[in-house]
């Protein structure tokens, strides 16, 4: 009778305790969140079910991974790939964290506007060099200079030429 009695006092007073916490609102406040978030729950307790349940496959393909790296590591060859690999990767980031890169980075020049005129101007001086080497070279005189200079076709790039010299000299002023 008295275990009885015992019993039903420590029954009560844990209710007392769950109605205590379950009325505190934080603990409220939780609930409510963790409830609103069941659906995402009940999917990571499958994904981690599963998980276990095919645990000894996983072990198996990284052990299996591991006996065909210990293989490959034991040619000489893939050795040596590797430590150029890991040199060349060691060098990429000593470019990549050069203060001149660093700059160019923080610079227009990797601007999607600037590489276009930079590419224009590249196949431009490509096709004159390839003109240039095809044809005969003739002497120009000056009024032959003035005649190309009105030619409607050269207008646009005399026009970005005397932009780009009036910019370039603002910059340099700055600088």
């Amino acid at each position: 009778m008295g275990e009885a009695r015992k019993g039903a006092v420590m029954e009560a007073a844990l209710d007392h305790l769950l109605v205590e916490k379950l009325s505190d609102p934080r603990t409220m406040e939780q609930l409510i969140r963790l409830l609103d978030r069941l659906e995402n729950v009940t999917f990571l307790l499958d994904m981690l079910e599963n998980f276990l349940r095919r645990g000894p496959e996983f072990a198996d393909s990284i052990n299996e991974l591991i006996i065909l790296l210990r293989q490959s590591l034991s040619r000489p060859e893939y050795v040596t790939r590797f430590e150029h690999a890991l040199t060349a990767l060691q060098r990429m980031q000593e470019f990549l964290d050069s203060p001149q890169v660093q700059e160019l980075f923080k610079s227009d020049v990797l601007d999607v506007r600037s590489a276009q005129i930079i590419g224009k101007m590249l196949r431009s001086l490509h096709e004159a060099s390839k003109e240039t080497a095809e044809t005969e070279t003739k002497r120009v005189g000056i009024i032959g200079l003035m005649r190309a200079l009105s030619d409607p076709e050269m207008q646009p790039t005399l026009n970005f030429f005397l932009h780009f010299v009036r910019h370039l000299s603002k910059e340099l002023n700055d600088a």
